[in-house]
């Protein structure tokens, strides 16, 4: 597991004619599995309070709650041609990404077990370690924890099998601690829900799924982007799909291909002016 750092890193400049504004972010963009993949956790639930955001900043100060983040975005005028426009955000937003889709929660596995009974093999969905065994008594408000065994036909542990069949009682009904435990995870370990303690004995009730964003149709937060270089400009290419263009390269392009460059208008319109002070 790697603690999630995001800094913003100026991009260099492509050495193409043409390319796209997502070659001027400031920050790698997420997605929930390429940030499970990067960081070996899962991102935040979807927050639906806020718009969706793909990247985060992990060099703003938020320790004040009214800090603020400063940073350039590309955006289009009336026009449609693009322009950097200055937007302001909350430090704690800056930091924060909000990724669409659910929550992976790990699996549960049950390991299975060499123990025997009467020479006969156990499920291991029955086991459990001691230590789980007691966090999940005094969750559960219960008491007078054992192992569970019959005296006329022992279970027979092989030495690297650490776990017992262990037992407790809630109010006066013995549990098995495995089955309780394989019942919290059937969602997978961690997934949220709450015991209903109403029955005789505890019952794990998953929580209702919580909002994906999936759905959400509102335009996500805009990515953090640098300056423009001086020999960078805007494009309007085809459905309107916003680009960048080296003006150097492109005057390059253009004198290969024999067409006119801005240097031969210029002389073109002196050569001009100079004939017509000529024939005056």
């Amino acid at each position: 597991m790697i603690n999630p750092v995001s800094q913003p890193v100026v991009p260099a400049q492509p050495g193409t004619e043409f390319y796209g504004i997502q070659d001027l972010a400031l920050f790698k963009s997420y997605s929930r599995e390429s940030y499970r993949a990067a960081f070996g956790l899962e991102a935040p639930a979807y927050d639906p309070a806020r718009r969706r955001k793909s990247w985060f900043d992990s060099t703003v100060d938020i320790s004040d709650p009214d800090n603020v983040a400063v940073y350039r975005i590309v955006a289009q005028d009336q026009s449609g041609h693009g322009v950097l426009r200055q937007i302001v955000m909350p430090a704690q937003e800056a930091a924060a990404l909000n990724l669409p889709g659910a929550i992976q929660y790990p699996p549960y596995i049950v390991t299975p077990t060499r123990a025997t009974r009467g020479g006969s093999s156990l499920n291991a969905i029955y086991f459990s370690l001691e230590s789980d065994a007691r966090a999940l008594m005094k969750e559960l408000g219960g008491d007078n924890l054992q192992q569970e065994d019959l005296a006329s036909f022992p279970t027979v542990y092989p030495s690297e099998e650490l776990r017992r069949s262990w037992v407790f009682q809630v109010r006066g009904t013995p549990v098995n601690a495995g089955a309780l435990l394989l019942g919290r995870n059937a969602q997978g370990v961690g997934a949220p829900g709450h015991w209903d303690v109403s029955a005789d004995e505890p019952v794990w009730i998953p929580d209702p799924s919580a909002p994906t964003g999936m759905d959400d149709a509102r335009p996500p937060r805009e990515m953090p982007v640098r300056d423009l270089l001086p020999n960078e400009e805007f494009f309007l290419g085809l459905m309107g799909i916003l680009g960048i263009v080296r003006t150097d390269l492109q005057k390059s392009a253009n004198e290969a291909s024999g067409q006119f460059t801005p240097d031969d208008r210029a002389m073109l319109r002196l050569i001009y002016q100079a004939i017509n002070k000529l024939s005056s």
